[in-house]
């Protein structure tokens, strides 16, 4: 009896002994996959979508150096919040893909006027003034002429405070939008002396007189007169004066 109880003592001590090897062996284990799964955590690669308005690198130095990086000291939104003081960015989405990958996607804001001014003021479609990053020439814009142009009216970064030339971005905004062709024929946007609308075309040129209200629905009139031209154009002419209600009075230019 006393044998037997012996040897249960020995087996129980020995299966203690497995238990107990077996628990540290799980918690060094544990301990060197938890070091490892928190190293893929880390920032090991920042990946930005295509841009189109300027080359990506631009936007790459708005992070610095977060490579190595854990999400504990880096959130997703003050990711996106630095990528978005960019003043060429309208929007940007961050997303964590594992392993230790930022994926960042950027909507760019796009010149769609230049302002004449000393010197020239670049603006997007919704009147935010963007730097001249000695791009200029990558675009082929309209330019917003005869306009204040206060420097204090165009903080970088930001809206353009001149009630006119916001006006102005949101008929040109439609243009591009509504009526392309004219948008892109279009080289001057001129405020004349007495703050009447006048459209320059980039062919021959065409004069546009537009008065200094209903500015959108004389232009309707003016696509609406340009289908009925085909195959002639409106640049076939010097100049269309819509001022008048409901009449275009057109010249034609000398042989």
């Amino acid at each position: 009896m006393a044998l037997k109880k012996n040897k249960f003592l020995v087996w129980k001590k020995i299966t203690f002994s497995i238990i107990s090897l077996s628990i540290v062996f799980a918690v060094i284990g544990s301990a060197f996959w938890w070091s490892e799964f928190q190293n893929t955590l880390t920032i090991q690669k920042v990946i930005f979508s295509d841009t189109a308005v300027l080359d990506k690198k631009n936007y790459e130095l708005c992070l610095g150096n977060i490579i190595g990086i854990h999400p504990d000291e880096i959130s997703l939104s003050a990711i996106s919040n630095l990528i978005e003081e960019h003043p060429y960015v309208k929007a940007a989405r961050v997303s964590n893909h594992f392993p230790g990958v930022v994926k960042i996607e950027i909507m760019e804001r796009e010149p769609i006027a230049l302002l004449q001014a000393s010197p020239m003021i670049m603006l997007d479609d919704e009147g935010v003034v963007l730097p001249d990053l000695d791009n200029f020439a990558d675009f082929n814009l309209p330019t917003l002429s005869n306009f204040n142009s206060d420097p204090d009216l165009y903080p970088l970064g930001k809206k353009a405070l001149s009630v006119k030339v916001k006006e102005s971005i949101v008929w040109l905004a439609r243009l591009q939008k509504d009526y392309e062709s004219l948008y892109n024929n279009l080289s001057e946007m001129k405020m004349t002396s007495v703050n009447e609308m006048e459209l320059i075309l980039t062919d021959e040129p065409t004069h546009i007189f537009l008065g200094n209200d209903d500015i959108w629905s004389r232009i309707e009139i003016l696509r609406n007169f340009e289908q009925r031209l085909i195959p002639k154009k409106i640049s076939d002419y010097s100049y269309l004066d819509m001022r008048y209600k409901n009449q275009i009075i057109v010249k034609g230019r000398r042989s």
